[in-house]
């Protein structure tokens, strides 16, 4: 299966603030629902990065602590 990836990588700190923006921005009273759906895909895809973040995190870090056991 093909692994999809992105044309631009993001900081951990960058993402994490980006998030705090959008979710501010998400509920001032003044967004178009048009925008608001933008905001909502973009918060998904953010969330889920961070999220491959940690999962290969924890499995380097599991990996590395192999090598150091054996």
């Amino acid at each position: 299966m093909r692994r999809e990836t992105r044309g631009w990588v993001m900081l951990k700190a960058d993402m994490l603030s980006m998030l705090r923006l959008i979710n501010e921005k998400m509920r001032s009273r003044v967004i178009d629902a048009r925008h608001q759906d933008v905001l909502v895909r973009l918060r998904e895809i953010l969330e889920n990065d961070l999220s491959g973040l940690r999962l290969n995190r924890s499995a380097s870090e599991r990996e590395g602590e192999r090598e150091k056991a054996g």
